[in-house]
């Protein structure tokens, strides 16, 4: 049997849940369900989203992870957490000018706390979570240490680099680092970068090895129908305070939270429909195309991380994502941007 074991830690608060949202507990399916979408991100920008090549995408998905029909060939074992879970009970606004405003840290994270009128009967108990520092592992384990287990352990990569876990990940909930490796890996490396600019090179390489476990043809797909890693269909900005990392991963939450805030609040409503639904007065669900992550570095220095993933979507224009890009040009403008 070969395994591969990380400790984790939380960076921001992880909100992670089963059936029963009012309570936090650590889930081996949340991180298959994530390592999932990573995986769809990286075949899916090899080969293409139409039907012809979005059976070879969930072929690749069911080799890896199975299906209703198939097992998977790849176990996930999460340990206990260190620290007890906590309900979300920090002060989401402030009063400013006589107005009530959203923290920055509170507008990525509003959803996660008590609201709701107990006289009106709509009272929304604030969601339990686990804190920042929290240690845990994740161990991934096959059979045999073949290609599938070495492509789970690429999904996994992208995850811990690029995305996050649980609810608000896309707001920089759930980011995580990896403080230790116990088992035989690719030539992935899970070490945190020293600088944001050794980051940018960090993430580059390591997608071109999780792209390289894969030998396919590429295939350009325009306007792709989900979220995929290729050039042109998505953009992978390091975020940094002016040219430094900021000091701490509240003090990164809070300034990302501002500036997005402060930005969208200047677009017309009908065109904030690309940063995600539901908005007020506008029906639909859809779910933000911008991730926003926090990394740590080295010498307790941290960066955002954002990912902005292009795909078609109904009533919303290609051309609306230049909004998103905008955001960062204007509000980021020493990002460090990934080269895909």
């Amino acid at each position: 049997m070969e395994e591969v074991t990380f400790d984790l830690q939380t960076i921001t608060p992880l909100f992670l849940a089963g059936a029963d949202q009012e309570t936090a507990e650590l889930r081996a399916p949340s991180f298959r369900g994530a390592m999932r979408y990573w995986l769809r991100a990286l075949v899916g920008g090899q080969i293409g989203t139409d039907s012809e090549h979005l059976k070879k995408v969930m072929e690749a998905e069911t080799s890896v992870f199975g299906a209703t029909d198939k097992g998977s060939s790849v176990r996930i074992k999460i340990s206990d957490a260190s620290r007890e879970p906590e309900p979300f009970t920090e002060r989401t606004n402030i009063l400013v000018r006589g107005e009530w405003k959203a923290t920055g840290k509170g507008y990525l994270l509003w959803t996660m706390a008590r609201s709701g009128n107990p006289a009106r009967g709509n009272v929304k108990p604030a969601r339990w979570y686990f804190p920042i520092g929290t240690t845990f592992s994740v161990s991934l384990s096959a059979k045999e240490n073949n290609q599938h287990f070495q492509q789970a352990i690429g999904a996994f990569w992208l995850l811990t680099q690029l995305g996050g876990l649980g609810s608000r990940s896309r707001r920089c909930g759930g980011s995580l680092t990896v403080q230790n490796v116990q088992g035989n890996i690719p030539a992935l490396s899970f070490t945190p970068s020293e600088t944001a600019q050794m980051l940018k090179l960090h993430i580059e390489e390591g997608i071109k090895i999780a792209r390289a476990m894969y030998p396919t043809t590429s295939h350009r797909a325009n306007e792709p129908l989900f979220d995929i890693l290729s050039s042109g269909n998505c953009r992978i900005w390091i975020l940094q305070n002016e040219k430094q990392p900021w000091r701490n991963a509240d003090e990164t939450m809070r300034i990302i939270g501002e500036e997005l805030q402060d930005y969208r609040s200047t677009i017309p409503i009908q065109q904030r429909k690309v940063f995600g639904l539901p908005l007020k007065g506008i029906n639909g669900r859809r779910s933000s195309p911008l991730l926003l992550r926090v990394t740590k570095l080295q010498r307790e220095q941290y960066v955002g991380v954002a990912v902005l993933f292009k795909t078609k979507a109904a009533g919303i224009p290609m051309s609306d994502y230049a909004l998103i890009e905008r955001w960062i040009a204007t509000r980021f403008p020493n990002a460090l941007e990934v080269i895909l």
